[in-house]
């Protein structure tokens, strides 16, 4: 017969950085917390995704220039260590699970952690290895995990993932990356830089389609010329095997062909990990694409339950998850504040090199003439730092309300793009004005002054059409 446990004051599916962030949230605020995880603790960023990836990306950027040095005047060679190089990353990982997870557990005694996986078996019973704990209060986050195709051929195939690629401790010979997205571009990038013959293969017309097109296309020609193969316009028809390699037949414009390579790669995004939850039973609405439907405040369909992180969809980021947590907890805890998740200013960037970055009102269908705004954009080769550093590829897109100049949006493409982006997100936060931009003073040389140069433009353009 089954027992049920003694209540904690909130329960949490998922032992991730969203989990995380509510579970502090929630004992700061005094609160016994249970954090239910099967898995590793720490989630799919720490374990399988952000911090191992990012981790061979800097070693790949490092090796990368190694062979490059001697157009300076600068004799070095290198060869890789493939030993060294996997063990460094398992002991970042291990690093950075143990002293922002496991080790800061020590610190908050009102949050447990029960191995195992959780599903509800009611709106307010949550089964765990065959014992049923109950609670007023849940919150949801187990994540996602990488998205699969139904593509004839791809199971009897076989393929790696965002998250087997990095458990290898051995490099492809080579590769053909199905997809043209984030996972895509920055796994696809790294392992050409280590050695690897990289193909990527992507149905629309061209790469990271969120960005706009003159990053998107300038990003493209520095792949070729580092000698990733790009494929776009592809239609994936079915996958095989062919003795040692794996083989991809498409369509492009009518015409039939076929790709191969020692090893095949689906980096096709992120499906949420709602099956084995028991959304059904709890009562729990999802989305047409099979994620936690929830509100501005995080509170799911059902009263009691809220959801935070990949599992409610995009921005598939750590640091949105972690806010999304917070702000659940805090209207768990404190419901007559109504906090609201706005994601209009949150910035996320591309770990390529260079790196990608984006804040504000951009989207897939982002209009430059629109009425309501006016846009500018700078090439880096404006920028002195680009120059010092021989990173010239890229350019920064601002845009501004027509009206009054605010601020309203920032995509990038450059050196450190992802720590330049944060200025622009604090700036459209605080409702700043590419006036207010243009007139701050920068750091020289720095790439972050190309913010500024594009402000400049943008406000030569609202004075021109003012």
């Amino acid at each position: 017969m089954m027992q049920d446990k003694k209540p904690a004051d909130v329960i949490i599916v998922g032992g991730g950085t969203a989990a995380f962030a509510g579970a502090i949230r929630a004992a700061d605020q005094g609160a016994q917390v249970l954090i239910v995880e099967e898995g590793k603790i720490g989630g799919t960023c720490v374990n399988w995704g952000c911090v191992p990836s990012k981790t061979l990306i800097a070693r790949a950027d490092e090796y990368q220039c190694v062979r490059h040095e001697q157009r300076f005047g600068l004799e070095t060679s290198g060869e890789i260590n493939l030993e060294l190089l996997f063990e460094n990353q398992r002991f970042t990982v291990d690093r950075v699970r143990n002293s922002h997870y496991e080790g800061m557990l020590a610190a908050y005694p009102g949050i447990e952690v029960l191995k195992g996986h959780g599903r509800f078996v009611a709106p307010d019973t949550l089964d765990v290895n065959g014992e049923h704990y109950q609670s007023e209060r849940f919150l949801v986050a187990a994540g996602g995990r990488p998205r699969t195709l139904n593509i004839p051929g791809l199971k009897e195939t076989g393929f790696l993932t965002s998250h087997s690629i990095l458990q290898r401790k051995t490099l492809p010979e080579s590769l053909l990356v199905l997809g043209g997205g984030v996972i895509a571009l920055e796994m696809g990038q790294m392992l050409s830089r280590l050695g690897t013959r990289v193909t990527i293969v992507e149905r629309n017309d061209r790469l990271l389609k969120e960005f706009d097109r003159r990053l998107s296309e300038k990003f493209h020609a520095l792949l070729e010329s580092e000698g990733v193969h790009v494929e776009l316009g592809v239609e994936t028809l079915r996958t095989y095997r062919e003795d040692d390699q794996v083989v991809i037949c498409g369509r492009r414009e009518n015409e039939g062909f076929c790709l191969q390579a020692h090893e095949l790669l689906l980096a096709v995004g992120t499906a949420p990990a709602t099956d084995r939850l028991g959304c059904d039973t709890a009562g729990i609405a999802l989305t047409e694409e099979g994620f936690i439907a929830v509100d501005e405040e995080m509170g799911t369909s059902v009263k009691g339950i809220w959801a935070a992180g990949d599992i409610t969809g995009g921005p598939l980021i750590a640091p949105a998850g972690a806010h999304e947590a917070e702000v659940a907890v805090d209207n768990m805890f404190h419901p007559e504040k109504h906090r609201r998740i706005d994601h209009r200013m949150t910035p996320m960037a591309v770990f390529t090199v260079p790196e990608f970055a984006v804040v504000g009102i951009f989207t897939p269908s982002w209009q430059p003439n629109s009425l309501d705004i006016v846009d500018a954009f700078l090439d880096l080769e404006r920028v002195d730092k680009a120059h010092i550093v021989d990173r010239r590829h890229g350019g920064i897109l601002v845009c501004a309300d027509r009206e009054n100049g605010r601020l309203l949006g920032v995509q990038m493409l450059g050196d450190r793009a992802a720590d330049v982006i944060q200025a622009a997100a604090v700036a459209i936060r605080c409702g700043m004005s590419v006036f207010d931009l243009a007139d701050t003073v920068t750091v020289y040389p720095a790439i972050s002054e190309g913010l500024q140069l594009a402000a400049r433009a943008c406000v030569r353009k609202l004075q021109q059409v003012s």
